[in-house]
């Protein structure tokens, strides 16, 4: 994580507004909890489209879609996870035990190509 990305407005559970682009984002791209590469932010995506407000992001995007295919896990049950977590920590305790690659060990993803 940039120190840039460290004092931006959305870089926090769930997101955040952002004044200078006047609209809500998820957390930052290269965040990272876990271990697991854009599981915050997607989350954040998750929970935000359960509650009506995701706004013009999309959940599941090609970014998101390519990490839960990596994961074994759909988008519903992906979203349940996060709409029941309360933290980083519950986030991905709920992924690990849910993810049948994680628990198997053969778990990889990298948002870039």
């Amino acid at each position: 994580m940039t120190l840039e990305t460290k004092t931006l407005p959305n870089n926090k559970w769930d997101g955040g507004w952002v004044e200078t682009d006047n609209e809500w984002k998820p957390r930052p791209r290269d965040v990272v909890v876990g271990g697991i590469e854009w599981v915050a932010r997607m989350s954040d995506k998750a929970r935000a489209k359960a509650r009506g407000t995701v706004g013009a992001y999309i959940y599941p995007c090609p970014a998101d879609k390519r990490l839960l295919d990596a994961l074994a896990i759909d988008a519903d049950t992906f979203q349940q996870i996060a709409l029941n977590a309360t933290n980083n920590d519950d986030l991905v305790a709920g992924v690990r035990a849910t993810s049948p690659t994680i628990r198997e060990g053969t778990f990889s993803f990298t948002r870039r190509r």
